[in-house]
C-alpha cells in the first residue's frame, strides 16, 4: 500500500502541474517542473496513516481533490495591499522591534497597510559576511535575532500592528540555512553535498549551506517551523526568498498546512511571473519585467515595450498578480538608490506601480527619497528627515488604491489609449462603474500637439505632477483639454470616473 501511494503521489503531482500550465500560450516557454524530477523518487515511504489525497511530511499527494483548502484562494485584503519592506537593523539607531514601533503611526498615516519584515532570525557566525552578517544566513527558524529584541518584543510588535490595522508578513528563507544551524550537526543528510561529500552553497553565497529537498523529513520540519509563526505568533503570511530554488511541491504542501490554520494568509514569491508557483501556492510574484522597463524610461524608450509588461498574461495563474516595485533591499544595496536608478522619472514610475495591475512595494526610507545605498552586512542607520519628500504622494496613491475597485490587485483589466506620440503611456483600468486613468509623458523632453482617444468626456483629476511638483487636490477635468497641450518631461495625470 505504501509503495502504491508513493507511486500515486508522483503521478498525481505530475498531472496536476501539467493541468495548471496547460493554458499557457505556445509562444511562452514553460520551465521544467520539479514535479517531473520527483517522478523518479520511489524510495520515499509515506506514513502508515496517510490517506489518498492528503498532505503529509512536506508532500502534496493531490492538488485537485475535494478538500476546500486545496482550492486556489486569494485573501480579500490583498486587493488593497500596500506593502512596506522593513529593514529593522537599519531603521533606527537601536535597530530593535521596540524602536521601530514608534514609526507605525507614521506609516499608517501614509496608507501603508502591510509590513514585510526582512528575516528576523539569529544569524550564523561561521562564514559570516561583514561584521553583522546577512539576514538570509538563518541560524534558527524558530528564534529571534537578539540584536532586534526578544520573542516577546516581536509578539508585542505584531499585536500592536494588528490593532492598528496592519497585516504582517515574514521573510522566509527555505532554500538554505547558515552554517551554524543545528540541522547541519543533527541531520547532515538534510543538505546538498558535492562529489567529495562536502555540503554545498549556491552561487557565491559562501555564508550559507544549501538544503536538500529530496529529503522529506527536512521538508516536514521546515513546514512545522512556518506553521509556528502563523499559529503561535499570528503573522499573516510570508515573502519567500529565492522561491524558484525550492520545489513547487514543497510550497504547495506548506501552503496547504498554513491555510488550514489561516485561510487568509499572503504568499509572495521572490521570482518573476510564474504560472507554476501561482497555480496554488503563491498569490504574487515580483514584476521584474515592469521594473526593467521602468529603469529604461530615462533613456527615452518608446512605450510599446512597457505596454507588453503591463497586462497579466497566462504566466500568472488565475487569482494571482504581480508585486510592482521600484526598490527593495537588493536593488538599494547593490544597484544604487532610487535617485541613482530613476533620477527625475521616479514620481511617474512610482505612481505607475500603484495604478498598474497588481500592488505596490515601498522599501525602507523610499518615502524620503533616500539617496544612500544602505549597507547589507554592517550597521548603517537611516537618517530620517522631518518631512519625507514623498509622504504625501504615497498617502494619496494609497488612498486611491483603497478607494477605487478598479485598482484592486485581482483586477486584470487594462486598456491602452491611443495616442499620437509613442513616448506617451496612457491606459485605463475598469471594474464595475469605477474607472482609473493614468496618462504620462515618459520622455526627457517636453512634448506638445499630442492627441488622445478618451471614451469619456469628464473625470476627476486626483493627481497631477508637472515634472517638479505634485498636486493632489481633486478637481473636475475635461479630458479633451489634454489634446494638444504641452506636457513637460515626465508629467503625468491620474483621473477617476465613478
Amino acid at each position: 500500500m505504501k509503495k502504491y501511494l508513493a507511486l500515486l503521489l508522483a503521478l498525481v503531482v505530475f498531472l496536476s502541474m501539467a493541468a495548471c500550465t496547460s493554458g499557457q500560450s505556445n509562444t511562452e516557454s514553460t520551465p521544467p517542473t520539479q514535479a517531473t524530477e520527483e517522478l523518479e523518487k520511489e524510495d520515499y515511504v509515506l506514513s502508515e496513516d496517510v490517506l489518498e489525497g492528503s498532505i503529509v511530511d512536506g508532500v502534496m499527494t493531490d492538488l485537485s481533490g475535494a478538500d476546500p483548502v486545496l482550492k486556489k484562494t486569494t485573501a480579500s485584503w490583498l486587493d488593497t495591499c500596500v506593502l512596506y519592506e522593513v529593514n529593522i537593523r537599519q531603521y533606527t539607531e537601536e535597530g530593535t522591534f521596540k524602536a521601530f514601533e514608534a514609526h507605525l503611526q507614521r506609516l499608517k498615516d501614509m496608507g501603508i497597510n502591510t509590513l514585510w519584515f526582512m528575516p528576523i532570525h539569529p544569524i550564523s557566525e561561521t562564514e559570516r559576511k561583514g561584521t553583522l552578517g546577512s539576514y538570509y544566513a538563518v541560524d534558527d527558524y524558530m528564534a529571534i535575532n537578539p540584536e532586534f529584541g526578544t520573542m516577546e518584543d516581536f509578539q508585542h510588535l505584531v499585536d500592536t500592528a494588528h490593532e492598528m490595522g496592519f497585516k504582517v508578513i515574514l521573510d522566509w528563507v527555505a532554500n538554505h540555512t547558515g552554517w551554524d544551524h543545528k540541522w547541519i550537526k543533527e541531520h547532515e543528510d538534510w543538505y546538498e553535498h558535492d562529489k567529495n561529500g562536502e555540503i554545498t552553497y549556491p552561487y557565491d553565497w559562501t555564508d550559507i549551506a544549501e538544503l536538500n529537498f529530496d529529503n522529506y523529513e527536512m521538508r516536514a520540519e521546515m513546514i512545522k517551523c512556518m506553521q509556528f509563526w502563523v499559529e503561535e505568533v499570528g503573522v499573516d503570511g510570508f515573502r519567500c526568498d529565492h522561491a524558484s530554488g525550492v520545489p513547487v511541491t514543497f510550497w504547495n504542501a506548506a501552503v496547504y498546512k498554513l491555510k488550514s490554520i489561516n485561510s487568509e494568509i499572503m504568499m509572495l514569491a521572490e521570482v518573476s511571473a510564474s504560472n507554476l508557483l501561482t497555480c496554488y501556492a503563491f498569490d504574487c510574484c515580483y514584476n521584474d519585467s515592469l521594473y526593467s522597463q521602468s529603469l529604461m524610461v530615462k533613456a527615452g524608450l518608446d512605450t510599446d515595450s512597457m505596454k507588453k509588461a503591463l497586462p497579466l498574461s497566462t504566466i500568472y495563474a488565475e487569482g494571482s498578480f504581480p508585486m510592482n516595485y521600484t526598490d527593495n533591499h537588493d536593488k538599494n544595496s547593490y544597484e544604487g538608490t532610487i535617485v541613482d536608478r530613476f533620477r527625475e522619472t521616479y514620481p511617474a514610475m512610482f505612481a505607475l506601480s500603484y495604478t498598474a495591475p497588481g500592488f505596490p512595494l515601498i522599501y525602507t526610507a523610499n518615502e524620503q527619497g533616500y539617496d544612500h545605498e544602505i549597507e547589507f552586512f554592517e550597521k548603517d542607520t537611516i537618517v530620517w528627515e522631518s518631512e519625507p519628500v514623498y509622504a504625501e504622494l504615497i498617502s494619496k496613491l494609497s488612498s486611491l488604491k483603497a478607494e477605487n475597485e478598479a485598482l484592486a490587485s485581482t483586477n486584470r483589466d487594462i486598456e491602452f489609449l491611443e495616442t499620437s506620440n509613442p513616448k506617451f503611456l496612457a491606459f485605463s483600468r475598469t471594474m464595475g462603474n469605477n474607472k482609473v486613468y493614468y496618462v504620462a509623458n515618459l520622455y526627457y523632453e517636453a512634448i506638445s500637439d499630442v492627441t488622445f482617444s478618451f471614451d469619456v468626456e469628464k473625470a476627476q483629476c486626483v493627481m497631477h505632477y508637472d515634472g517638479t511638483a505634485i498636486d493632489v487636490e481633486d478637481k473636475e477635468f475635461t479630458l479633451s483639454d489634454l489634446n494638444l497641450k504641452e506636457f513637460k518631461p515626465y508629467e503625468f495625470y491620474i483621473f477617476t470616473v465613478n
